[in-house]
Parts: C-alpha cells; structure tokens; sequence
C-alpha cells in the first residue's frame, strides 16, 4: 500500500496542521484538531494523543478521533497494551502491529484490541528526560501496513503537538504573570521608565504616568521631565543620571516631586546603564516607586519623636523651675532645640486690660518680637491675627502653610525668609481662662496633623499645670487658711482661732459668743444676676464685717454663703444681744452695690455661748449651726441656742411688723409702665407697679419684699390697697383733664381664692360709671389653670362689672386650648421670655407668630411683654401684634413723672430710647407682684 503522506503532501499536511493550530490557546482544542487532522489524512478508523502520568503507569486519552468524529475516551492502565507494547513505548520506540491476531499473543493485549475492532496498530511514544510523557496513537479496523513515511508523520504530529502544548501553556503562564505584576504595580505604585541616548528621550510606563498625573504614553524630553522635581531633588537626579548616561554608574534616589496638578509626592527612583554590542551605553532605564506614605510616615515619626523629646524635657522642667518667667524661657529653648521648632515665642496678656506682650522667645531675634501685635480683645486692628485668635476663642489656631496665610501678612515674609512654613499657637489656660499663648513654627508644610497637634495639646497643658504648680505653691500657705474669694480666714483656721479665744475665755474666766451669719436669698441673686454678681457680693460683706466688726481676725467665711464671727468677751451685762442687734440694723441699711443696682441684703444669725452651749471646738460650732437652722426656718433674724435667751429677744425686729408700718404710714407707692400701640404709636395704658419707698433705705426693689409679703399675708392687705389706689389715680386723672388711660392691677393668689374677692372689687369700683372702665386686672396663665372651672366664674363675674381682664405671663402656664376659647378675658400678654426668643432664631418668632394668631382668632388683644430693642417692635408690628410694653418705651415711673411725660400729651412713638432701669428695678424684668412680678 503507498502512502498517502510522501513527498509534498508530507509537507502540505504539516503546513495545514500549523495553520488550523496557530490561533488556538486551549490545549483540548489543539490535541482534537491535530488528532482529527492526522486521522483524516492517513484514512484510519481511529487516531488518539493520550497523556501519560508522571509516574508513567497510567495513561489518560484526552482526544480521539475515531471514523470522523472526536470524542474523550478515559483513563487506563498502560498495563493494557501487554508488556512487549509498554516496554516498546518506555524506550522511546514506535509500537507497530500490521496484524494484532497474527504478531499479538493473547496477553500482550490482542483481547482488548479484538475487543474494539483494531486490527493494526501504529503508536508513536514521546520521551523526554528519560520518562514516557505522551503518545500518539493510530490504529485502523482491518490488518495494515505502515510506511515509514506515515510512521515520520505520526512522529513529527505527536512532537508539534508536546511541543504547541507546552508553548501555549508557557504563553498562557506569561501572561497570567504579566496580568499580576501589572496588578502589583499599581497597588505598589511601581512603574519602569526608559531613556534612549543620544536622543535622551525619556518614556515612562502606564504606572509612571499615573504616579506623575499625565496621560498614559506620554514621550518626554530630561528637562521637561525634571521639571516635576522639587529644586534640591532636581538637582540630585540630574546629577546621578548624567554620571549613569556617561560612566554607566547606577543610581537608587528618594526625591520629592510635583506633580502635574500640583500634589507633592516622594518617589524612589532606580537607573542602571544598558550597553550595546560594541559595550557603549545606548540606554539608561529604571523603576519608579511612589513611596509617599512611606516617607510621610519617616517624616511624622521624626518629628512626633521630637515633640516628645520637649514633652520630656518640659516634664523634667516643671520638677525644677520655680519661676514663671524661667519656665517660658526654658520652654521655648526648648521647642526650638529639642523640638527642632525654627522658633518659638510665648505671649503673655494682662487680664484687666487683655492686652499682651511677647515675654520670651528663641530662635528670632528682638527685632521680629518688637513687631508682635497681641490683643485678646474683639475688634482691633491685630484681633485677626492668629495668637490673638487663640487667645480670644480659647482654642489652638493653626497655619499649614504660612505663604498662602493672609492674617500673617504683616509678619509673613520675614517667618519665610527664616524658613517657617507652618505655625502653630496654643493658648495657656491655667484656671481655665487664656492668660499666655505659645507659638511654634516648623520649617515643613502640614507640620500640625491629628497626631502632633494632640501631642502640642499635651505640651500646652504640660506648660499651663507648670503655671498652675508655680502660683498654687506661692499661694499654698495662703489657701491653706484663708478663703480665696473673700480674704478672710478659713474654716480650718477660725476653729484654731476660736479654741484660741476658748482657752483665753477659760482662764480670763468670761464667756465667749459665736455668730453664725447667713445671707438671705443668696441662690436668687446668684442665679438671677449670676455667679460674678453673687462673688461680689460675697467680697462686699467681707469688707464690710472687716470695717464694722473690729479685728479681722475674728470673722471668717465658713460657707458657700456663711460666715462666722466671734466675740472673744461676753461681759455681764448682755453686749451680746446689744452688739448683735446694732449690727444687725447696720448691715441691713449698708447698700450693696451689684451690676449697676442698690440691694438691701439681709441674714439670719444662730449664736451659741461658750461654756454653756458646748465646751469644747465642735460642739459649739455645731451647736451654733443648729440655732441658724432653726432660725432660717421659723423667720426670725436671729436666734440664740439657749431657749431662755431666745425667747427673750425674739419678737425684735422683725421685718413683718417693718411692712406692716409701711402699710400703715403709707410708704407704698405705685409706679407705671406705659403699654403703647404697635399700630398707631398712642398711648393705651398702664400696668401699676408697687415699690416700697422705705424712710430709711429708700426705694426697695420689690425683690426684697414681695416674697416677705407673700410668706406674712400682707399680700392680701398691700394687693387691696393697690387696687383702691390705682382707681383713685385714674379717676383723679380723669377729673383733671388728663388723657386718662387705663390701668392694670397685678391680681395674686391669695386675692383670687379670696370669697371676698368679687365683692372686694365691686367696692372699689364704687358708684363712679368711669371706675371700671379704667381698670384691668391682670392674672397669670399658671394661677388660673389651678382651679379652671372657680376662675371662670370668678372672672365672668368681674367682667359683668365692666372691669377687663388679661391673662399674663402667657405661654407659661401650660393652658389648654379648650378651656381658653371658654375663659372670659380680653387681653393676652405674651412673657417676656418668648420676645426675647423671638429674635434667635425661627422657631421662637414662629412661637410668637402662632400666639397672635390665636389670640386674634379668639377676639382676644395682645401685648407683648419686656419689649426692649427696635427689632423686637418691627417684628411684632410685622406679626400684627397690637400692643407692647417694656423699656424700649419706657421704664416704670412714678405717678408724678407719669403723668407729666405721657398724660399730658399721650405721645406717640417715634425714635424709641432704651431707658436705664431705676434703682428700684433689680434688672430690666417687669417683675410683678406675684410669680416674679412686682406690683
């Protein structure tokens, strides 16, 4: 039989099979067309390439072409083939059988061949290194002779097809490693650059574009290319490149480049020189790494080392300076040296004035500190300026980057001509308030991150509790014994003085007195005027005991708001009860002067005697303590421990029977508060005020004695009284010719629950048909809503008398709407609290907005109560409020100054004028008779 592979057709099967295998990566893919192909042209009925195992046992037919079609057979044992087929193949040598009945035994495989219908068999094996790694198999149904043409082309198949496999496999394997370098150079900000000479034309990797912000494939010339360097960086890589283009030396350099948009980043860059054929250097190449984080990170670790070198060199210092001026000095040497600060300077401002100067500095000279404006008031020239910032807003100021800082303007190139590009100031805060501040400047940009600033924190609270630790061991004695606020002895030390006093008392054989004072509505002053108003006042009557009391050394502060006081001689004839009471009057005519007002403060005193009401320190003192609590629960001013002195002293003086005189001698008066039309500017009317016009004190702010009248009962009398009086002002004002208006009366709790209350008001009203027309009774929101249903019928009544009635204080009492479409009023007065409100913000302008509304959906008129600034009156004439009160008008005015400014001509509002309080308001609160308001 010829073959049907010899000569051209040879070569034209093996071009095709190169050609139908070029385009194919899979290995599947390439074994079933080449083993299809080879079928095809020796015409055999089946055509397999199998893998074998790398322990060449078991062979694996990964395609078989078998009568035309391709199919995957399995896996076998080479044990099949017989020993004479698998010692033939193990050697390397083409098995062939022409005849498998004739030249196969039994065992050597003929069974399994009969079993399948081959007949001739030709298989080439594939060896390589000595081991049995493929082979190709050809067989054909009926006995056949192979050529050694078609046993070459079997051979040379089974070769191309190892040999494509193990390529493709390889390409495959190469790019998967390029895919993941290409993947590692991007997480590793890692790209290669390139530089061809003599052209010296430089090309950067997809990665280096990316790391310099330029479009990928971007071609540039050596001085464009260093044009992204900073200038010191510039200058080391050009230096290093032209020694590797000319020397061949290679290169390894961090350098700091900017990028095309303007970011700064660190990069690494490696060269090394590639030579041609004839050993001259044609390129320079390399990497580029960015290694930004990396760098950042060095640099914050050496500088977060540095500031905690001056955290520790500071800390050492508060151990050993005993001096504040040492201190700033050492600290700010200690910035600049340790911290390697380009320099440091500490700022120190009066507290009366807020005005500062520079103290000490290091690493500047005088000339630059004489220029240093420090201020920590609000509104000069230099208030902008960082360290006054600090020191204003109580908090650190940062610049990370002095050039583009223009509060640093006027100082800003001179810092970068000393190479400060960024500053820091810190503001020095013993006690809490800003006394001192500490600037620092850093030759680096971004020098203040998260990191340095809570360790520059750390160091300003390290320099303030130094601050601290120096004045409180100055002052440690001191405080040790004496009250800080008010300079008298302490507790500690007046119970050492006192025992002093005692034993003098035991063997002078006399007795001895102890007072315990305590002021009279402290908290309310504390909290109505506020801690400063409570701490003066505190300090004026340790001035005044230290004036009026003789030795200093007998008093003492021994209480938030108590004293002590101690009489070291109590002679027989009772100077106790005589000195207690003159001293007592004294204190109680002494004004004391608060925020811009007069107060008349009272006390209560508990006195306890040695040796009779104890015989030693604390028993006395306690003792003492006991007699002031039961005399600030019973009223009396003052009571003395031992029951038989009480009694005998404790109707004296008291400030009911003073009221009930002023009642009786006439001493109340009324002043008015004009209310005035929002719409038409006229006047409409006037609440009545009462204020106490006291012959020995003068006019006493109804704080004083309301609550007195409340706790007597003598509101009920004073209340009458103001009532009939006010009618008697209008009606007198009306008989004059006056433009009488009508008068609110302040009505209390304890008048309203009165049975006698309806007729009480009839009464007064009289016979006059004008009388209750001029008169208003005001009544708070909180005092109807405790018994609704007895005030609407207390009020019905009233109003039947043609008396108006308006709710006050309202918004405060938590009305409900249901009960007040019901209560028969016709004036709504909006507190004081929502007014002011009203300008912060839109919920409290809506809160008054909605009260308008519903007063005027109610037939109701409203008044808008301590109205104080023109804004407040355009708002309320916006939201179509019909009347206001309050000191943008006027304050409240003796009958007499009254009737002169408005009655007489009843004016209109034109440019209003924030009046000053009298002396008898205790602040601009329209305070009442009743619930923080004063008749």
């Amino acid at each position: 039989m010829k073959s049907l592979l010899e000569g051209e057709e040879h070569f034209r099967f093996l071009n095709d099979l190169a050609k139908a295998t070029r385009t194919l990566a899979d290995p599947e893919q390439i074994m079933a067309v080449m083993s299809r192909m080879l079928g095809e042209h020796l015409r055999a009925s089946r055509c397999a390439y199998a893998d074998v195992e790398s322990n060449g046992e078991q062979f694996t037919i990964l395609d078989d072409y078998t009568d035309g079609c391709a199919s995957t057979v399995g896996s076998y044992h080479l044990s099949l083939f017989g020993a004479r087929a698998v010692t033939t193949l193990n050697s390397g040598q083409t098995l062939i059988v022409c005849n498998v009945d004739a030249e196969l035994l039994p065992g050597d495989g003929a069974d399994m061949f009969n079993a399948i219908g081959i007949k001739a068999i030709m298989t080439c094996p594939l060896v390589k290194n000595g081991a049995l790694r493929a082979m190709m198999a050809v067989h054909q149904s009926t006995p056949r002779e192979w050529t050694p043409g078609e046993i070459a082309i079997v051979q040379e198949v089974v070769e191309r097809c190892w040999a494509t496999i193990e390529r493709r496999t390889a390409e495959e394997k190469l790019r998967q490693s390029e895919a993941l370098l290409r993947i590692a150079g991007r997480t590793a900000r890692l790209g290669g650059w390139a530089v061809d000479l003599p052209e010296v034309r430089i090309t950067w990797s997809e990665e280096v574009c990316t790391i310099h912000e330029v479009p990928p494939g971007t071609v540039l010339g050596l001085e464009q290319a260093l044009s992204f360097y900073t200038p010191p960086s510039r200058e080391a890589v050009g230096r290093a490149f032209e020694a590797c283009a000319r020397q061949g030396a290679p290169f390894d350099l961090e350098l700091e480049l900017i990028t095309s948009k303007g970011g700064r980043i660190w990069v690494r860059t490696i060269g090394e020189a590639q030579r041609n054929a004839a050993g001259a250097i044609a390129r320079v190449q390399g990497a580029i790494q960015d290694i930004t984080e990396r760098k950042r990170a060095e640099i914050r670790i050496k500088r977060l080392n540095r500031v905690y070198a001056v955290l520790s060199q500071i800390n050492g210092l508060i151990v050993r300076v005993r001096d504040r001026d040492e201190l700033y000095r050492e600290a700010c040497r200690i910035a600049v040296e340790a911290g390697a600060f380009r320099m440091a300077w500490i700022g120190v401002i009066d507290p009366q004035t807020l005005d500062g100067e520079v103290v000490a500095w290091h690493g500047v000279e005088q000339g630059y500190i004489d220029k240093i404006r420090l201020t920590a008031r609000d509104g000069t020239p230099h208030s902008d300026r960082p360290a006054c910032r600090a020191l204003r807003q109580s908090k650190p100021v940062t610049c990370n980057d002095i050039a583009t800082d223009d509060s640093l303007a006027p100082l800003r190139d001179e810092m970068l001509r000393g190479g400060c590009k960024s500053a820091g100031y810190f503001p020095l805060m013993p006690a809490g308030r800003p006394e001192a501040v500490i600037a620092l400047f850093a030759g680096e940009l971004d020098v203040f991150d998260d990191e340095e600033m809570r360790l520059l924190l750390e160091l300003a609270g390290n320099i303030t509790f130094a601050l601290d630790h120096i004045e409180k061991e100055k002052k440690l004695n001191y405080l040790a014994y004496y009250d800080a606020l008010t300079g008298l002895a302490n507790r500690s030390l007046f119970l050492e003085r006192l025992a002093q006093h005692m034993r003098s008392a035991v063997s002078g054989g006399h007795e001895l007195g102890l007072y315990l004072i305590d002021l009279e509505r402290f908290k309310n002053i504390n909290d109505s005027l506020g801690r400063p108003a409570g701490d003066a006042l505190l300090k004026q009557v340790a001035q005044w005991m230290t004036r009026n009391l003789g030795d200093a050394s007998l008093s003492a502060r021994v209480g938030p708001d108590q004293f002590a006081l101690v009489l070291p001689e109590v002679k027989p004839e009772g100077n106790v009860v005589r000195l207690l009471e003159k001293a007592m009057s004294a204190f109680l005519e002494h004004p004391f002067r608060l925020n811009d007002a007069v107060f008349r403060i009272a006390a209560k005193v508990g006195v306890a005697l040695f040796p009779q009401d104890g015989a030693d320190v604390d028993t006395l003192f306690k003792n003492a303590e006991a007699a002031l609590k039961k005399a600030k629960a019973s009223g009396d001013r003052y009571l003395f421990y031992t029951q038989k002195m009480t009694a005998s002293v404790a109707a004296k003086l008291t400030l009911e029977n003073q009221l009930r005189q002023a009642l009786d001698k006439e001493e109340f008066v009324l002043h008015y508060q004009p209310k005035v039309s929002l719409g038409s500017g006229q006047l409409t009317s006037a609440e009545a005020l009462i204020r106490w016009n006291d012959p020995r004190t003068g006019l006493v702010p109804p704080g004083k004695f309301i609550p007195i009248l409340e706790e007597t009962g003598l509101i009920y009398e004073v209340g009458r009284w103001a009532l009939r009086k006010a009618l008697q002002d209008y009606l007198r004002w009306r008989a004059a010719g006056l433009a009488a208006v009508r008068i609110a009366v302040n009505m209390s709790p304890m008048q309203l629950r009165h049975r006698g209350f309806i007729a009480e008001i009839e009464q007064a009203i009289g016979v006059d048909a004008h009388a209750a027309g001029g008169l208003e009774l005001e009544i708070t929101e909180s005092l109807i809503m405790e018994d609704v249903k007895h005030s609407i019928a207390s009020l019905q009544a009233i109003r039947a008398m043609g008396v108006s009635i308006a709710i006050d204080d309202f918004g405060t009492g938590f009305s409900s709407l249901s009960y007040l479409a019901k209560l028969p009023v016709d004036t709504l007065k909006i507190d004081r609290s929502f007014v002011i409100e009203m300008t912060t913000g839109p919920q409290g302008l809506a809160l008054v907005s909605t009260i308008i509304n519903l007063a005027h959906s109610l037939k109701l008129k409203v008044v808008a109560e301590g109205v104080e600034t023109e804004e407040q009156s355009r708002l309320l004439q916006v939201l179509n409020c019909d009347e206001m009160q309050g000191y943008l008008f006027s304050e409240p005015v003796s009958r007499e100054v009254f009737e002169a400014r408005f009655l007489a001509a009843s004016p209109k509002i034109s440019t209003p004028v924030l009046r000053q309080p009298d002396l008898g308001e205790p602040g601009r609160e329209n305070s009442n008779l009743y619930v923080a308001t004063a008749w």
